[in-house]
């Protein structure tokens, strides 16, 4: 048996050797042979995943480019084939798009950055997003996926529009022709979207002359939020000019629809202000944007009752260039301004007020007995007198005048006495008569300077007693200076006088209106002049209770 079982193995091995010769490349069917394949293995380097945008605010904002970005490494033997950077996005999605991308080969230590761009549009939604990244490798050796929640804004819209434009004129204070006077223009985002490629266009009509051109255009890359620009051109006009002037002005930005333009009107004879005012540009936190102005607060924004205050009267001086003496500083711009609370504010109708700027001494009278004359003729009639100018003392009975444009200082008969007022309006049958006086009587300028008295020194002045159902409301007391208040442009009396009829919309009582004025008056004068002025408010004997819970309107 064993023999014939060598013979048999013998021939199975000398076969197996012949069919090898015939055919040395065929393995036979019973070897499985396959590729080894080694692969790669990707790994997010640690701390590599972040988001960027344009402004810096880690958040996704409608019409901004914004980016994730990771670093991954493949830290196995073999090279990546087929890899894929891959985004997918949940939440408030909408107007957000993000793609896949196929990556080259990823050699064996190699770091690969990664960044997957994110796009927005005009419908993007104020939310949040969560977004899932990964790279993925064919056999599976790709990164873990990394998640980030990062929140979205809706489209923040410009609004770019003129704020606010002074006219300023020469020494006179009126816009008048053949002169030289300068136009400023301040023009403001007041939205929070930021404004792009901003053109400011201005077009001057015939007659009008620009000292620089014809019309001009000014280009503003860029307009932040709140942030403002203010613009001055030198003009004049010549005598062929009309008289009320309109000057174009355009505005339009990047998206052709958030910017609005406006017309500027000159009227020649018309008071401006005497002195520029110079406005820094700023930027504007997120929150409430204020508006910019070249005015003051108080002369924007006047409150509007649809009160009819038909029973009240007013006359309304403001003097403020004087023949003989220096100026009173924005008294015009006191009176004008005060004008406009009366018919807006407290409801007056315009026929029912008159408005003397620059008053002589026998306007003034006449204006005085037109007053007399509408309280003696109307019943349960009111009356509002104010005044801005300069005051004067009689040097020895210390008694107090108004000084009109074309009184002497040294002739008091060409002024008008304050007990002849007060004796005149007393002695009407009105209800109540309420007078403002934004000036004092000690021989002081409003604000440096003195009109009277060689000694240089002022004097103290006797006020006068209110008379009948009256109470006046005095800017100074004694020998007090009354101010300006240049940063507002009007007397620091004025100012607070309007202030308070601004934010309480003219709905106040007479003790209201004078506790406001006192404090605030002698408060800021001590801030702005290191001085006091101290207001008062003086009643009429008749009236010494009753005139607190008067009303204005």
């Amino acid at each position: 048996m064993s023999r014939r079982l060598t013979i048999v193995l013998l021939f199975v091995v000398s076969a197996a050797i012949v069919f090898g010769q015939q055919s040395a490349v065929t393995p036979p069917k019973f070897f499985n042979i396959q590729k080894v394949v080694i692969p790669a293995i990707l790994e997010v380097e640690e701390g590599s995943v972040y988001f960027s945008d344009a402004d810096g605010n880690q958040t996704i904002n409608a019409q901004e480019e914004s980016s994730i970005h990771m670093r991954v490494k493949n830290v196995g033997r073999g090279e990546g084939y087929g890899c894929r950077a891959v985004i997918s996005a949940s939440g408030t999605v909408n107007g957000i798009t993000t793609s896949n991308q196929t990556l080259s080969v990823i050699k064996p230590g190699e770091v690969r950055a990664i960044e997957f761009p994110i796009k927005t549009s005009m419908q993007t939604k104020t939310g949040q997003v969560r977004f899932t990244i990964q790279v993925t490798e064919p056999n599976g050796f790709g990164t873990p996926e990394q998640t980030l929640v990062i929140a979205t804004h809706e489209f923040d819209a410009p609004n770019v529009q003129v704020v606010s434009y002074k006219l300023t004129g020469g020494m006179s204070g009126v816009l008048k022709k053949r002169d030289i006077f300068a136009l400023q223009v301040m023009v403001q985002n007041t939205s929070h979207g930021t404004a792009e490629q901003v053109r400011f266009d201005i077009h001057f009509p015939e007659h009008i002359s620009w000292m620089g051109g014809d019309n001009q255009r000014i280009e503003i890359p860029s307009l932040g939020a709140g942030e403002t620009r203010v613009f001055e051109f030198e003009l004049a006009a010549s005598a062929n000019a009309a008289d009320v002037v309109t000057i174009p002005i355009q505005l339009s930005e990047k998206y052709g629809k958030y910017a609005q333009g406006t017309e500027v009107t000159l009227t020649f004879g018309q008071t401006v202000a005497g002195k520029d005012i110079v406005v820094e540009s700023h930027q504007a936190a997120h929150g409430e944007i204020h508006k910019g102005s070249l005015v003051s607060d108080v002369d924007e924004h006047i409150p509007t009752t649809k009160i009819k205050n038909d029973n009240t009267f007013a006359l309304i001086i403001a003097n403020e260039n004087y023949q003989s003496v220096g100026s009173v500083p924005y008294a015009l711009n006191d009176g004008r301004i005060f004008k406009q609370y009366c018919e807006q504010t407290l409801g007056l109708d315009s026929k029912k007020v008159h408005y003397l700027p620059n008053a002589t001494g026998n306007q003034i009278k006449t204006e005085i007995n037109w007053l007399q004359n509408v309280l003696s003729v109307f019943d349960n009639a009111n009356a509002i007198f104010y005044y801005a100018g300069h005051g004067l003392p009689d040097e020895s009975s210390r008694t107090s005048y108004l000084m009109p444009v074309d009184g002497v200082t040294q002739d008091l008969t060409t002024c008008y006495k304050l007990d002849d007022l007060y004796a005149m309006l007393g002695n009407m049958q009105a209800n109540h008569v309420l007078i403002f006086m934004d000036a004092c009587f000690s021989g002081s300028n409003r604000g440096e300077g003195m009109l009277v008295s060689a000694r240089g020194v002022a004097l103290k002045a006797r006020a006068g007693q209110p008379q009948g159902k009256m109470v006046v409301y005095a800017a100074a007391q004694g020998n007090e200076t009354a101010y300006p208040y240049t940063e507002q442009q009007h007397g620091l009396f004025t100012y607070f006088l309007l202030k308070k009829l601004q934010e309480s919309e003219g709905d106040l009582t007479c003790e209201e209106l004078g506790d406001y004025i006192q404090t605030n008056v002698k408060q800021q004068s001590i801030l702005e002049n290191n001085k006091s002025q101290t207001p008062c408010v003086t009643p009429a004997t008749e009236v010494v209770t009753e005139w607190r819970t008067w009303r204005l309107r």
